[in-house]
């Protein structure tokens, strides 16, 4: 398993960090909280994962309704869409 920084933000504020063993980083936001996450869409709480060794950073933030979503990670800034299926077909 892969270990990835999980950080709990508030805007741009760091709420909480943790560090968790995870097989990707759309699993380790989820364990870090213990809640459903999706791909970040720009709500004020939301959570960062970054993978330190491969230099990837991914935002999540979390599901608002009782439903699990499975679409994977959320790309980083400068990462492609075609990227960021890549990612989503490895889990």
């Amino acid at each position: 398993m892969q270990t990835y920084l999980v950080e709990q933000m508030e805007g741009d504020d760091v709420i909480t960090v943790r560090v968790v063993n995870a097989p990707s980083p759309f699993k380790a936001a989820a364990m870090s909280t213990d809640r459903h996450v999706t791909l970040r869409t720009w709500e004020k709480d939301w959570i960062r994962v970054t993978d330190e060794n491969r230099g990837h950073i991914f935002a999540y933030c979390f599901v608002s309704n009782a439903n699990p979503d499975t679409n994977g990670p959320a790309k980083a800034p400068k990462k492609s869409r075609k990227a960021q299926k890549a990612d989503q077909e490895r889990e």
